[in-house]
C-alpha cells in the first residue's frame, strides 16, 4: 500500500474491511482449500484480516509482517476475539525460516513466490487483477503491484501445474464525513493539488444512506485465488 500503517491509516482499513465483509467473503474462498492441512503462514500479513476470518479453518497460522503497527492492531484484535491459535512474527520475509503446511500471500510477495516453495506443501497467491476502479489517482501509486495477469503468465513461461479460481467483491472505502474523504486522498497522494482532490472525489464518491459513514467510494476488487504445488 502507498501508506504506513498508523492509527489513522489503520482505522479506515478496517473500516472498510467491516462495511464490505471483505476478507470474510475471500475466507469463504480458501477455507476449503485448507482442508487436511494444520499450518499456515501469511507472509505480509499486515493487519491479519483474512488469518482472524481464517483461524477456525485451520489448526496454527504464523503472521508474518515487518511493521510493529500493523502487527500490534492484530494482536489486539485476537484479544477482542479470544482467537489463540494466531502467532504473529516481526519478520522480513527475505529471512524465512520453518515449515508449513501453507503458505499464503495475500496481495503481496507474489513476485516472490519461487522463494516461498521450499517451505510448504501449498502456497496460496491471492493476487489482484488490472482494476477499472481504484480509491485514489492512479498516477500517485509508489510501486506497481504484481497482477494475476502477470503472475499467470510466469507461471506458464516456469510450466508449473497451478489452479486459478478468480472473483471479485467489494472493497470501497467508506467515510464519516466529506473532511475524512479529504484526508484518505491527501494521504494516498500527498501531491495532489486541490483542484484534482476535489474533482476525483466529486467523480468517485457515493451516499449510502448510512448515517454512519454517509459517502463511501466504491471498488468492486477483482483478483485470482492461485494454488500451487510447494516444495515440501
Amino acid at each position: 500500500m502507498n501508506f504506513e500503517w498508523n492509527p489513522q491509516t489503520i482505522r479506515w482499513y478496517e473500516e472498510a474491511n467491516n462495511y464490505s465483509g471483505f476478507f470474510g467473503n475471500l475466507a469463504g474462498l480458501i477455507a476449503p482449500r485448507l482442508q487436511g492441512y494444520s499450518s499456515l503462514c501469511d507472509i505480509g500479513c499486515g493487519l491479519g484480516l483474512l488469518d482472524l476470518e481464517l483461524s477456525q479453518s485451520i489448526n496454527r497460522i504464523t503472521c508474518i509482517d515487518i511493521n510493529r503497527n500493523a502487527l500490534a492492531a492484530l494482536q489486539k484484535n485476537m484479544e477482542t476475539r479470544n482467537i489463540t491459535n494466531i502467532t504473529p512474527r516481526l519478520l522480513d520475509c527475505r529471512n524465512l525460516e520453518g515449515e508449513w503446511d501453507v503458505i499464503c500471500v495475500c496481495f503481496f510477495g507474489s513476485k516472490e513466490i519461487e522463494e516461498f516453495l521450499s517451505h510448504c506443501r501449498k502456497l496460496i497467491a491471492v493476487v489482484g487483477k488490472q482494476q477499472q476502479t481504484e480509491l485514489y489517482p492512479e498516477k500517485y501509486r509508489e510501486f506497481r503491484k504484481n497482477t494475476a495477469e502477470n503472475l499467470e503468465l510466469v507461471l506458464k513461461e516456469q510450466g508449473r501445474d497451478y489452479l486459478l479460481t478468480e472473483a471479485a467483491f467489494e472493497f470501497g472505502q467508506p467515510f464519516r464525513s466529506r473532511a475524512d474523504a479529504d484526508s484518505f486522498i491527501r494521504t494516498h497522494c500527498p501531491a495532489i493539488i486541490s483542484e484534482e482532490l476535489h474533482s476525483f472525489l466529486s467523480e468517485s464518491l457515493r451516499v449510502t444512506g448510512d448515517p454512519q459513514f454517509p459517502l463511501i467510494i466504491p471498488r468492486l476488487k477483482s483478483f485470482g485465488v492461485f494454488e500451487i504445488k510447494g516444495g515440501l
